[in-house]
């Protein structure tokens, strides 16, 4: 269990095992003592003088091979950046875990599935903390993992159907914009998995039963945040998790809060110990400038189904102003393929954080 604590239990545990599959991606297989490689040219380039790149400096369509690459040669703590579901993404330093935070760690594997050798498909950007857990955890145990976090949707769908993935993980969003390309690319056999995880945002009862029924899985909404860490696998707490009620609000006690209680969000626990959540303590303001537009129309081009954004300010109350994005969808966006006001702003509140949301999102098809 202590081979997760520091990224030098992980490389002597790449060592022991050097032909085992650690990753599935778009170039290819990566086997551990290829990665190793690669860990060993980061560290002796930082050696000669070069600035040591961490997860802070990779950007959030950074591959999981240069996550792990830059996570295993580092010795100290890590630097990751939060989704900023409250405000603007912030760094937040981890370091060696804990015997209690392996056990917390080892009872959520255990609870969704995630064991040695079942693949485990990743749609959450590596450089926030749900990627990253996904993928330190599954080098850890053995599980290689299938990278679909920087890939266009339908590569996702194609790289999917080739890799044989036992679970699937990512942001109702990630995991929403999948299910809609699957649906509409006209395959003969349908895609199966065993077991679907979502997490770092509210899933819908709605596009959780849709998840079932279309992939024939069970899927597990698991419940956390950056400060205490994951808290519950379908609305039950995890091992060394304590969470009671105060006046509508939830606060939690976890092994990653150092001893303190946190509050959370908006919720109740039922009277079977059930876990219900109601909404965030503050939902963030639509109303603002953002700060960096730019970036903002960046990744919503990125989109497949976007041909053209434009932002704006317009005048509101009682902040005086509010961002508009005006999106023009491409000639084969339509049907299953066209994105959704809420699935673009999701995106954007993904990858930039909730501070960098545009208040609304208008949709035109093109030529209008």
């Amino acid at each position: 269990m202590r081979v997760l604590r520091s990224a030098r239990g992980l490389r002597a545990r790449l060592a022991l095992r050097p032909r085992a599959l650690v990753l599935v991606d778009r170039y290819g297989e990566l086997r551990a003592a290829d990665l190793l490689d690669l860990v060993r040219l980061h560290r002796r380039r930082t050696r000669r003088g070069s600035r040591a790149v961490r997860l802070a400096d990779l950007l959030p369509t950074a591959p999981l091979r240069q996550v792990l690459v830059t996570a295993l040669a580092a010795d100290g703590p890590l630097d990751l950046r939060t989704g900023g579901a409250s405000g603007p993404p912030r760094l937040r330093r981890h370091g060696a875990l804990s015997p209690s935070q392996l056990l917390t760690l080892s009872d959520l594997g255990r609870r969704i599935g995630l064991r040695p050798g079942r693949r485990i498909a990743c749609l959450a950007p590596g450089v926030h903390g749900h990627g990253l857990l996904v993928a330190l955890g599954a080098l850890g145990l053995g599980a290689p993992l299938v990278d679909l976090t920087h890939l266009p949707v339908p590569e996702q769908v194609a790289l999917l159907h080739r890799s044989r993935a036992a679970l699937l993980t990512g942001l109702p969003v990630h995991l929403e914009a999948l299910l809609r390309a699957e649906q509409g690319s006209g395959r003969d056999r349908p895609l199966q998995i065993e077991r679907i995880v979502s997490g770092s945002d509210a899933l819908s009862p709605v596009l959780r039963a849709d998840l079932a029924r279309s992939y024939r899985a069970r899927v597990h909404d698991v419940y956390g945040t950056a400060e205490t860490g994951v808290l519950t696998v379908d609305g039950r707490p995890l091992r060394g998790v304590r969470l009671r009620e105060v006046d509508g609000v939830l606060r939690a006690r976890t092994p990653f809060t150092g001893g303190r209680e946190v509050a959370t969000d908006r919720g109740e626990i039922t009277p079977d110990g059930t876990v219900h959540l109601r909404g965030r303590i503050e939902d963030p303001p639509t109303d603002r400038i953002l700060h960096d537009p730019a970036e903002v129309v960046r990744v919503l081009c990125t989109h497949p189904g976007v041909e053209r954004v434009t932002i704006r300010m317009v005048p509101a109350a009682p902040t005086g102003v509010r961002t508009v994005a005006e999106v023009e969808l491409g000639v084969t966006a339509t049907g299953a393929a066209a994105p959704t006001p809420e699935a673009l702003r999701a995106m954007v509140r993904d990858q930039l954080g909730a501070a960098a949301v545009p208040g609304e999102v208008l949709l035109s098809s093109p030529g209008r």
